[in-house]
């Protein structure tokens, strides 16, 4: 009779616990869908194999409310200088597709401003395309800088537009040819504080391998904003500027913890006020794969660390369709149970570095699904947030034991 009380008790209180942490049910059981299964290798494999870590990167599904441009070109702001360049000289930016676009490829080069010309501060990433789709959609960009046929005006950076990328044999595609420069001025104020603690930013402060998020010159990232030619020069392609970008941290090779850096960004510059506007109201979806054993199961810890940001705008947020059970940032941890049936779950936490009492910061889960001959429960971390000029965060999943 004792032993059966005992087994009630701890039922009930075992219940009681499940009741206080925020709960979901899982509905989905198919087969982890293959990309997510490379969420759990180590970071050394992934490292390793650039189209591995493009498709994962390639996972992550960001967007803004200010999503279509309202114009198709925009122009440098000197005065009267640069409205009469661009209107007499088509010295622009010119819309490849009035709908901004994502993009995700390993960084071949990158650099960064010295010093202010003008407003300008860019921030800038080469990259080349070992997924397909990007590599087709940058033909776009191609064709119609051919298409343009314009040069440089500098005599030592002419084109040639008779031979490839221009000039294109379907059947022996060099893809190293197609570069795409990534840029961004950050808001001024900002740029030390995201040189430290996102990405490089100033001079002389060391490249991407000396920098603690990155650890390598060559990393996969993945980038989200007005896809344009540069018409100022030669017309080549830019994603310029980008508003969200978002890349894996690896060093930690043996691990299989994901740590992921994302950042939003309004373009600091004046070069793009139709282009990019604040404030920015975006979310985004963070993939992960959890991994359990049959008969011991880890917990799963999400660790959300809020780095560089300014104000929230609290009413912005209202324009997206948040769940009601969304979470928030307003206590340092929240537990978190995800049933599989009525007699298995998976339970885990979800962390943060500080409290920020805003209601424009909301995270919730979607397209939850557990293998069952895996033992896999994998599925999005969303975040929807409406700021007025940045936020960048990382966030980190991993598998945690506990006595």
């Amino acid at each position: 009779m004792k032993k059966i009380l005992s087994l009630a008790f701890a039922t009930a209180i075992l219940h009681q616990t499940i009741l206080s942490q925020t709960s979901f049910q899982i509905s989905s059981f198919q087969t982890t869908p293959a990309d997510f299964k490379y969420l759990l290798l180590t970071n050394k494999e992934i490292a390793d194999n650039d189209t591995t870590n493009e498709k994962i990167v390639d996972l992550v599904e960001p967007m803004l409310l200010d999503s279509v441009l309202p114009r198709k070109k925009q122009h440098h702001r000197l005065f009267l200088v640069g409205w009469l360049i661009h209107a007499f000289g088509g010295y622009n930016w010119r819309a490849v597709d009035m709908h901004k676009q994502k993009f995700v490829g390993t960084v071949t080069g990158d650099g960064r401003s010295g010093s202010f010309e003008y407003t300008e501060w860019d921030i800038k990433y080469h990259l080349n395309f070992h997924l397909q789709k990007y590599l087709f959609k940058e033909f776009t960009a191609y064709d119609l800088q051919r298409k343009y046929h314009r040069q440089d005006i500098r005599p030592s950076h002419r084109t040639n537009y008779g031979v490839a990328p221009f000039v294109r044999d379907s059947s022996n595609i060099d893809s190293r040819l197609y570069d795409l420069g990534c840029e961004l001025t950050p808001p001024p104020a900002f740029i030390p504080q995201i040189n430290y603690l996102f990405f490089p930013t100033l001079p002389g402060a060391g490249g991407l391998k000396q920098h603690p998020n990155f650890g390598t010159p060559h990393p996969t990232m993945g980038f989200y904003g007005s896809y344009c030619l540069d018409c100022n020069h030669n017309c080549h392609p830019e994603l310029h500027p980008y508003e969200w970008t978002w890349w894996l941290n690896l060093q930690n090779e043996n691990s299989t913890d994901k740590t992921w850096l994302i950042g939003l960004f309004h373009e600091g510059s004046n070069r793009f006020p139709q282009w990019s506007r604040n404030p920015l109201s975006g979310e985004i979806k963070i993939p992960f794969a959890f991994e359990k054993t049959e008969n011991y199961s880890p917990e799963l810890h999400i660790k959300v660390e809020h780095l560089v940001f300014n104000k929230f705008e609290n009413e912005e947020l209202k324009k997206f369709e948040v769940p009601a059970k969304a979470l928030d940032s307003k206590q340092l941890k929240q537990e978190l149970v995800f049933f599989v049936d009525d007699s298995s779950h998976i339970e885990g936490n979800l962390q943060f570095n500080q409290i920020l009492k805003t209601d424009a910061l909301k995270y919730w889960f979607t397209d939850l699904n557990y293998d069952k001959q895996l033992h896999v429960l994998s599925g999005y971390l969303h975040y929807a947030v409406s700021v007025q000029d940045l936020y960048t965060t990382k966030i980190t999943f991993s598998s945690v034991y506990e006595d």
